[in-house]
């Protein structure tokens, strides 16, 4: 079965030169699923010949020893799709150059377990990367009212602040996801389902290039979900650092990679920002919490941090299951993607109404997660 999906995956993800978009994409979709499914078996061997196994503690879901480099396969399934179907431009390959560090650092990883200060530190080098590619959230001056300080020194404060916001999106997004990293096929699914909906969003705006990025990204996902979202039985492969970092690296990388409105920088910026909700809600909330618990006092401690404390966690303690809890997840996602798509030809009062939506529902998650935390507390 492995081996057919080889085959046809390597046949898909051959150039078919005159074929229509809709075919393409459906093309280069069903490719990176089926590579990635090719490649488990191999991967998983070679975890456990390297020793890249996860073992069951108190602070995790599963029972038994899981190898935790899937995330191979979900690299050199997208990246063997990439090659051989995309002209890549300069920002292209400063996205690939800079994901292939990421996750070779992050292979690195579950191998030898590295002190999460120097994947800081490569996660930085790996935004220069990108920037050196020219990959930047650019803002209008007049939009944002970002005035042009500094003229002294030869620097405007707008650019100045578009290269940080831009490593503080990247770096955030990637580790906010690799956060979510917590039960079996959560990971893997919100990746599709992100990438699916910004491939929406990418039709929306008449990106094509961008939507065959996002459905072969997807479709790498997707292709790991047949090993790990087993829920009657045990995972046989987790994605391990080198497959969430490496996702959401990607996935942070395509938000900044296309135009997502024509009409202002308002709907450009809030349309990605809905679709990625989830983690970003998921992250400022730890944080929030860690802190203030003292358990949290630099950003090498927030990386490394790992605790029962997310949204797939807290769920879980109100009495879903884990299928049950994937699945919460990804309608939220797809309810709050949906709301993007809306928001691109919304008026910018419109906007801004659904943004306050937004915001009013995952208040109402806050209280839920404190909720179910001190439900825990009362049980012990």
């Amino acid at each position: 079965m492995r081996i057919l999906a080889l085959l046809v995956g390597g046949l898909m993800s051959l150039p078919w030169p005159g074929i229509g978009l809709m075919l393409l994409g459906a093309k280069l979709l069903l490719a990176s699923i089926l590579l990635t499914y090719a490649f488990m078996p191999a991967v998983i061997r070679m975890a456990r010949i390297m020793g890249a196994v996860d073992m069951p503690d108190e602070r995790r879901v599963h029972q038994q020893p899981t190898p935790r480099i899937g995330g191979l396969a979900v690299f050199l399934s997208v990246n063997i799709t990439l090659l051989l179907n995309f002209n890549y431009s300069v920002e292209l390959k400063a996205v690939c150059i800079s994901g292939a560090l990421v996750a070779l650092v992050s292979l690195w990883d579950d191998v030898k377990s590295l002190p999460a200060s120097f994947k800081l530190l490569v996660q930085i080098v790996a935004v220069a990367i990108l920037l050196w590619g020219g990959l930047l959230l650019e803002f209008d001056n007049h939009d944002w009212m970002i005035a042009r300080l500094g003229d002294e020194w030869g620097i405007s404060v707008d650019i100045v602040f578009e290269y940080l916001l831009t490593a503080f999106w990247i770096i955030g997004i990637t580790n906010a996801f690799n956060f979510l990293d917590g039960i079996n096929g959560l990971a893997a699914a919100l990746a599709a389902t992100i990438c699916l909906l910004m491939g929406m969003l990418a039709a929306a705006t008449g990106q094509l290039f961008m939507l065959l990025l996002c459905v072969a990204v997807a479709g790498a996902a997707l292709g790991f979900l047949p090993d790990n979202a087993r829920y009657e039985r045990p995972a046989r492969s987790f994605l391990g650092d080198s497959g969430s970092t490496y996702l959401g690296w990607m996935m942070a990388c395509i938000a900044v990679l296309g135009d997502w409105s024509d009409h202002s920088a308002l709907q450009a910026y809030a349309a990605p920002l809905l679709i990625f909700s989830v983690p970003i809600f998921d992250m400022i909330y730890t944080t929030v919490a860690r802190i203030a618990r003292g358990d949290v006092r630099n950003m090498g401690e927030w990386i490394a941090y790992v605790g029962r404390d997310h949204l797939h966690h807290r769920l879980m303690y109100l009495g879903l299951s884990q299928a049950k809890t994937v699945l919460a997840i990804v309608a939220i996602t797809l309810i709050s993607g949906l709301a993007a798509l809306v928001i691109v030809d919304a008026s910018v009062l419109s906007t801004w109404f659904l943004l306050m939506q937004v915001v009013v529902v995952y208040a109402v998650f806050s209280f839920i997660m404190i909720f179910a935390a001190k439900r825990v507390e009362r049980s012990g």
